[in-house]
């Protein structure tokens, strides 16, 4: 009898192990609806290949970053004369992607938001955030054109049809809103009556709203022809060139490409951008591709921030495409960890 009392007691105490484990276990999702942000990610999640530099760079990138609620990995490409980096983003709730404004970095300031003028390196504001991984936003200080909404609020609605809009709901699932303005000789976009429908039909559910475009790539396949223009994003010129991309349900891509600054790179057009999208998003995605791929603030506002070691051999945010080039910026979109 003693035995088996004593067999009780244990299989009791490995069930209360197990349930403490569990409950240790828990992801709480951060909130949604503010610019909080998530835990500093942990040294030992980053996964590393010391041996590999990036594109001949100063700095030995790593190359992934691993646990229970966070996935990513950094690849690497070449098109049309120029090197590109693809971050593969796999999440656990919608609210571990977010936004963040540069005056987040401000010190002493006591409530950072959109609405202010700010300006800092993207590395800078992934930092104060405890990014993951981060890629720069709209440029969103510049108002002219533009529709704002971020971290769940209205910033501002100042459309004039000179951008298309990246919606993301509550879900992290994209949509956007292009098309029915005709200008001569160039792309439709939108009317700010199409988003003030939008919003009045859908605001509880609007999570993010970027204003910059074009959607590069639907359904798997690049919508962008050799002809297209659009003279306020440089289409026809090779230049950096920036992108984030839903590839299924929380499950996301960021391609930034170099310029021509960097020694042996031509720089994209935005058609050529499109077809390095379509041709990550297959390769990430064989089923189905980029579900949406749209572009962001390129040229040298161009900035993918990820840990790795810097000139000084620190392990720190760096800015993995031309790392030498790194202007400015007023926001970015960073992904972060649950765990705690």
């Amino acid at each position: 009898m003693k035995l088996k009392k004593i067999a009780a007691l244990l299989m009791l105490l490995v069930m209360a192990l197990t349930l403490c484990a569990q409950a240790e276990t828990v992801l709480e999702p951060l909130p949604m609806d503010d610019l909080s942000f998530g835990a500093k990610p942990k040294d030992e999640n980053y996964i590393a290949n010391p041996a590999e530099k990036v594109k001949g760079q100063e700095y030995i990138s790593h190359i992934g970053y691993e646990d229970e609620s966070i996935s990513v990995r950094i690849y690497k490409g070449r098109y049309a004369e120029t090197d590109y980096i693809y971050a593969h983003v796999k999440i656990s709730h919608p609210s571990q992607l977010r936004t963040a404004p540069a005056s987040i970095t401000t010190k002493g300031l006591k409530n950072p938001s959109f609405k202010q003028g700010s300006k800092t390196r993207g590395r800078l504001i992934a930092d104060a955030v405890n990014a993951v991984v981060s890629v720069n936003g709209d440029f969103h200080i510049k108002t002219d054109g533009k529709a704002t909404f971020r971290m769940g609020t209205q910033v501002r609605n100042s459309l004039d049809g000179r951008y298309d809009l990246l919606i993301i709901d509550k879900n992290g699932d994209f949509s956007h809103i292009s098309g029915n303005k005709d200008r001569k000789n160039g792309p439709l976009f939108p009317l700010k009556a199409d988003y003030t429908a939008y919003y009045e039909a859908n605001q509880e559910n609007i999570y993010q709203v970027f204003s910059f475009g074009p959607v590069l790539v639907e359904n798997g396949v690049s919508v962008i022809d050799e002809a297209y223009l659009n003279k306020s994003i440089g289409s026809q010129n090779a230049a950096q060139r920036a992108a984030i991309c839903q590839l299924g349900p929380l499950e996301y891509m960021i391609v930034v490409s170099y310029g021509n600054q960097t020694k042996g790179n031509k720089g994209m057009t935005i058609y050529e951008f499109a077809q390095v999208c379509e041709m990550a998003g297959r390769e990430l995605n064989p089923e189905n591709g980029c579900l949406l791929a749209f572009n962001l603030d390129g040229g040298n506002s161009t900035t993918l921030n990820f840990k790795g070691f810097n000139d000084k051999n620190r392990f720190t945010y760096v800015k993995v495409n031309c790392p030498v080039i790194e202007r400015q910026v007023s926001d970015i979109i960073y992904f972060a960890t649950l765990v705690k």
